[in-house]
């Protein structure tokens, strides 16, 4: 099973602290920090500051994901509490912003918009494949996206390849297929009745 990081984009900052108590009752593991500056993608997510404190509550692995124009200016705080840090392969200066977070002692992760090839990910780098537009939380699972797993391993096999955007409990077995190992699960895993939904891939995937 793949792993699930879950994320709290959508969820209400009075509800973070009961869903991830209940969800790590369930078994999740890891935790995935969004943040978006407005500008590459709709504003939303969390400040490092914000992320530290609701990861050191909980115990849990984390990893970020900056949707941001200027990902070298925004990667430091994040390598202080994640075990991996994922920029943009659309946003300038991604090379650079990877290179401080691997100088940095922190492992880092490339991610690519629907629309952007494999090719463009050096081999070896962490990718993980967007099923959304950034930032459009709540949109559909673009199915499509699942082919580019196929060679993004066949052009690195070692390397950690993820999907973000609107997975759903249905969509793990065609992810697994397709070469997944973790999937980025937000509104299906902590709306009501998800640590239900997913206690068999939490169970398999993180244990």
């Amino acid at each position: 099973m793949p792993e699930v990081a879950g994320s709290l984009w959508s969820v209400p900052a009075a509800d973070r602290p009961p869903a991830l108590e209940r969800l790590g009752a369930a078994g999740l593991r890891r935790l995935h920090w969004d943040r978006s500056d407005g500008r590459f993608a709709a504003a939303g997510g969390f400040t490092a500051a914000e992320a530290l404190t609701l990861t050191e509550a909980t115990g849990m692995a984390a990893e970020a994901h900056l949707m941001v124009t200027d990902p070298v200016a925004e990667v430091d705080p994040w390598t202080e509490f994640c075990d991996l840090v994922v920029v943009h392969a659309e946003a300038p200066g991604w090379q650079q912003a990877l290179e401080r977070v691997l100088g940095r002692g922190c492992r880092p992760g490339l991610a690519i918009s629907p629309l952007t090839p494999p090719e463009v990910v050096p081999p070896g780098l962490a990718t993980l494949c967007m099923t959304i537009t950034p930032g459009a939380a709540g949109s559909a699972f673009q199915e499509e996206v699942l082919d580019k797993l196929a060679p993004l391993r066949s052009a690195s096999p070692t390397r950690r390849v993820g999907l973000d955007g609107g997975v759903r409990r249905e969509h793990v077995q065609v992810a697994q297929r397709a070469g997944a190992d973790w999937v980025v699960v937000g509104t299906d895993l902590f709306s009501a009745g998800g640590e239900a939904r997913w206690a068999d891939v939490l169970a398999g995937g993180n244990g």
